[in-house]
């Protein structure tokens, strides 16, 4: 009979943990603060999103060498 009453006890608890709005369990101030795990999540994505642009540059330069060298190349013919 103790046991089960102390099983009801911590799923009641655990419960109202688990319920709880986390806004209750953060300060004001730090509410607005960032947690540094979206920090490093947001650096990440930045870092990834620079690199798919560099990586656009790439088919852009090789395109423009190409028509650069073709249009050298025919000049040099006439």
């Amino acid at each position: 009979m103790n046991i089960l009453r102390s099983m009801i006890a911590a799923l009641v608890l655990a419960t109202g943990l688990f319920l709880a709005p986390v806004a209750t369990y953060a300060a004001e101030d730090s509410a607005t603060a960032k947690h540094p795990a979206i920090q490093q999540a947001d650096a990440q994505r930045e870092k990834e999103a620079s690199r798919k642009r560099y990586l656009l540059l790439f088919p852009a330069a090789v395109v423009g060498i190409t028509v650069a060298l073709i249009v050298i190349t025919r000049r040099r013919r006439k």
